[in-house]
């Protein structure tokens, strides 16, 4: 470990050292550039000492009613895993419940709702807890967005103190995103992101309008900083200009690291 943290403090100086095209506000005393170098040594090290999570997960669907209150319509209790490899992750995740209106459904309409949730996901292209969020602030990827460093955040995030930067994705894309990034000031782990697709996604039979993501980390008891929250909203129309809204938050719980999960269970990813 000591041999890692002394290679990761090589590469922030060689990388700090190293500047690409780079849109920022000035900030005096800071250097957006060698923020994003800790940024990535951070997650560099993160992925090498973090190999696999099992978490406890509850989404709750819904959406406001015409006085703005929130009416659950589906809550759905998952067991979430995932396995990080060294350019990409496994995702796996499990209903083990699923609720329609508060009320407990059968196992065939459980199966039933997670097939046309799986299929939704593909159509929609959705990004999940999985997906390596800083991929824009990595050397490879830093030709396809523009970053700005927006400086200090004046609003605590989830009681943290945090650098802001806003990225946009250079080409209009379904695969791109644009969004706002949350960093912890002292440790440099990501907090929060905000983000939205570069491009919505338009099918003959399904035209996205809307999509806005955001993903809120936190740390375990052991310093392992993990997602904790995931937000979705979105509106699109279907056929037949059938108006779709629909609106979650899911929570991540109890999550166990590094308990070597079997590989069989991503035979289908």
């Amino acid at each position: 470990m000591k041999q890692l943290v002394a290679c990761v403090g090589m590469f922030v100086l060689i990388f700090a050292g190293s500047h690409t095209a780079f849109s920022a506000q000035d900030a005096p005393g800071i250097d957006p550039e060698a923020l994003i170098a800790r940024i990535v040594a951070t997650d560099t090290l993160w992925r090498a000492t973090v190999h696999d999570v099992v978490f406890d997960a509850e989404y709750i669907e819904g959406k406001k009613n015409d006085d703005g209150v929130f009416e659950e319509q589906a809550r759905l209790i998952k067991r979430v895993t995932i396995k990080y490899l060294p350019d990409t992750a496994w995702y796996h995740e499990e209903i083990l419940e699923f609720y329609k209106e508060a009320k407990l459904q059968s196992p065939e309409d459980r199966d039933k709702e997670a097939a046309e949730r799986a299929e939704k996901k593909v159509r929609r292209k959705a990004k999940d807890i999985s997906y390596r969020m800083v991929s824009p602030f990595l050397p490879a990827s830093r030709k396809d967005y523009t970053i700005s460093y927006e400086g200090m955040e004046t609003e605590v995030i989830d009681g943290y103190t945090c650098h802001h930067f806003r990225v946009s994705s250079n080409e209009i894309r379904e695969d791109r995103f644009n969004g706002d990034y949350f960093f912890d000031i002292e440790t440099f782990n990501l907090v929060r992101v905000d983000f939205s697709p570069a491009e919505l996604v338009h099918r003959t039979m399904f035209k996205m309008k809307e999509m806005r993501m955001s993903i809120s980390y936190a740390p375990t008891p052991d310093g392992v900083w993990l997602p904790k929250r995931f937000e979705i909203t979105g509106k699109g129309k279907a056929m037949f200009f059938i108006g779709v809204s629909f609106a979650g938050t899911e929570h991540y719980r109890n999550p166990v690291v590094n308990s070597g999960v079997n590989d069989e269970l991503f035979k289908n990813v």
